[in-house]
């Protein structure tokens, strides 16, 4: 039965790699999580107790080795851009820079523009007792694009009848904390098998939220001066609320577990708090020197900015699909994730996303964890973190680079958990 339940989870993870069409959320629920951060994200078949919620509520009906689990404090940071690496930075940073130069930094950034990831989750107060979770946190999350062609011209200036469309600059974050109710059901439970289901509602409370609707500039030179002309419109609200759902299946088998969860597959928040829209435009006709010298500013410039009030509006986050199997024992411990989302948003790519983590307990109390995860927004990512476990309580602690070793981003996350 052990190796049917292998090539079980082996076809579901190939079988859904192919047949969901999607995106991927990398960052949202769960990079707080040292552990799971530090073994690449395959946590999915792993997470017990009051970590469940975060990946697959199921869980929480699966055997562990501790009924009571407290979390006292969670931090996790993910910074990353789609452009340059840190040993780049250190070799531009206040050099003048050569036409080779300039050309190299732009062959590194996609046409899509420069890109900048952020994610930050704190978790704090969490409480599971036996099949049931109580957890709350706060996150942020949201990604800001610069386009390439603003990149082109502040490096080398207009170039002498180009005309620059500058209109794949924009953004999208929030901020906002969730409140979740989570309970795992046992539907098979003896000492060769178990399989449960589970639930989660969680009640969500949203603080802030900014979107660019509109980022359009366009800007000709030719003999008769400067043309250029552009219009920015942000939507902005402080305050809304609502609900998200998730569910999930999970079975446990002797060492193995598997584990498939669908995160927020039912949510929305409505904004309804200072809801704005900042309206800006701009134009100049036939600028140059002279008539700057000549003339006053305000003359050759015509702008106008407005707020103005906007109807309530509501948002979802990313319903996402995660799909874990692990093998655990007292030495040994490694994991295999696959996750897919629905909706274009912040943390969100058309890939899905493959992780692969391992744990050693060479010395008990002190377990070394790395992981390795591909696809998805961030690509290549290496990670790694150990713990101080004493059983009735741990600190774990890890460490990622999405983007790979060159460093294009950084990641992190601590907690600190009790057990009973």
């Amino acid at each position: 039965m052990t190796k049917t339940f292998l090539k079980l989870a082996l076809a579901a993870v190939f079988g859904l790699s192919s047949s969901l069409p999607g995106k991927l959320v990398y960052g949202q629920s769960g990079i707080s999580n040292a552990r799971s951060v530090a073994m690449g994200g395959a946590y999915t078949a792993l997470a017990r107790g009051v970590e469940s919620p975060s990946w697959n509520p199921a869980n929480l009906a699966l055997s562990g080795e501790n009924k009571y689990h407290f979390n006292l404090v969670s931090l996790g940071f993910d910074l990353s851009n789609n452009s340059f690496n840190k040993s780049q930075y250190d070799l531009y940073n206040g050099k003048y820079l050569t036409s080779e130069d300039k050309r190299s930094i732009l062959a590194n950034m996609p046409a899509e523009g420069l890109r900048f990831d952020l994610a930050t989750e704190v978790q704090a107060l969490g409480l599971a007792f036996g099949p049931l979770a109580l957890n709350a946190s706060g996150f942020t999350v949201s990604d800001w694009t610069l386009s390439k062609e603003i990149v082109d011209l502040v490096l080398n200036g207009n170039e002498f009848n180009r005309v620059y469309n500058i209109g794949d600059t924009g953004g999208e974050g929030w901020a906002a904390s969730s409140f979740g109710v989570s309970l795992g059901l046992a539907i098979i439970k003896n000492a060769d098998f178990e399989f449960a289901v589970g639930g989660s509602v969680k009640y969500l409370r949203g603080f802030a939220y900014a979107k660019v609707k509109e980022a359009t500039t366009t800007m000709s030179s030719n003999f008769d001066g400067i043309q250029t002309q552009g219009r920015v419109v942000i939507d902005r609200a402080f305050g809304g609320s609502g609900f998200a759902i998730d569910a999930g299946v999970a079975a446990r088998k002797g060492n193995w577990s598997l584990s498939l969860g669908l995160s927020n597959f039912s949510n929305y928040i409505t904004w309804n708090q200072e809801t704005k829209s900042f309206i800006y435009e701009f134009s100049a006709d036939s600028v140059s020197v002279e008539r700057i010298a000549d003339s006053d500013i305000d003359s050759i410039f015509i702008d106008s900015e407005e707020t103005v009030a906007i109807e309530p509006f509501t948002t979802k986050l990313p319903a996402e699909l995660r799909f874990g199997f692990a093998r655990a024992t007292k030495r040994f411990t490694f994991g295999v994730d696959f996750r897919k989302a629905f909706k274009q948003a912040p943390g969100v790519s058309t890939k899905p996303r493959f992780a692969l983590g391992t744990e050693f307990r060479l010395i008990h109390f002190l377990p070394l964890r790395s992981g390795v995860s591909f696809g998805g927004k961030q690509g290549f990512t290496p990670s790694a973190g150990f713990a101080f476990d004493f059983s009735l309580f741990s600190w774990d602690f890890a460490v990622a680079s999405p983007g790979g070793f060159s460093g294009k981003g950084l990641a992190f996350a601590y907690n600190w958990m009790f057990r009973f």
